[in-house]
């Protein structure tokens, strides 16, 4: 990276920062217009919530996204129930977010300060439920999987690609991830690769592979359990995740 280049990025980071500020008093107007059920509040305010991910990641401040992908599937999960609670806890979101604005909110103490302040408020949100990331391309499949999950002590996220699990698995924690092998970009076996590499919440993730493929997997990737596409497909993942997750509780 040329010298040029740097200080270029280093102004542009600085920009970026000098406007948080705007942008986080734009949330909170945004979440006090999906609380009113103003039309087109949601579209509105997950658009503003995408951008600034978008703009963390691209800045070099992960922190920022890494809250950005919370907080997007908070408000996700409760766009058909956003009450004064759900309010509150996106309005704590945006708190955090201005804490970034100051340097010690992005050095290496005050980002571990917040993903603690995250992971709490991740555990609120879920009231003792078990996460579960699910990822399969085929809308079939997943509208199958979407009617398999009535344990209420579960919390089902369903995804489509590789590029966009690992993405969020870098900075959303979760307590299972169920995901194909067959993947139309990135396949499963390079996104558990890749987790198993990284320094995130998620590294050591149990992963139920739903697979195919007879191609061994490899070892080295702690994969829990492979679970073939058979008629059995349903009942066989069902009894695996509820024996992982148990193992977890």
């Amino acid at each position: 990276m040329s010298a040029d280049f740097s200080i270029l990025l280093a102004e542009m980071q600085a920009d970026f920062v000098d406007e948080l500020p705007n942008r986080c008093d734009r949330l909170e107007e945004g979440v006090m217009a999906l609380e009113t059920k103003q039309p087109g509040a949601f579209d509105e305010l997950y658009r503003q919530i995408h951008s600034l991910k978008g703009s963390g990641g691209m800045f070099g401040i992960v922190i920022i996204t890494t809250i950005c992908h919370q907080f997007e599937s908070f408000v996700s999960e409760t766009r058909q129930s956003f009450d004064r609670n759900a309010a509150s806890t996106a309005l704590a979101y945006v708190d955090l977010l201005r804490k970034t604005i100051a340097a010690k909110g992005r050095d290496a103490s005050g980002v571990t300060a917040i993903e603690q302040e995250l992971e709490a408020m991740r555990m609120d949100s879920l009231s003792g439920r078990a996460s579960v990331l699910l990822v399969e391309p085929s809308d079939t499949l997943r509208k199958l999987y979407k009617d398999m999950f009535t344990d209420p002590s579960i919390q089902v996220s369903m995804m489509e690609g590789g590029m966009a699990t690992l993405e969020r698995m870098l900075h959303a924690p979760f307590d299972l991830l169920v995901i194909s092998r067959e993947l139309p970009d990135l396949n499963a076996i390079a996104v558990v690769a890749a987790l198993r590499e990284s320094r995130c919440r998620n590294s050591n993730i149990p992963v139920i592979l739903v697979s195919s493929n007879p191609a061994p997997v490899p070892t080295h990737l702690g994969i829990s359990a492979i679970v073939r596409r058979d008629p059995k497909l349903l009942p066989t993942l069902s009894r695996l995740i509820n024996e992982t997750l148990a193992q977890r509780r």
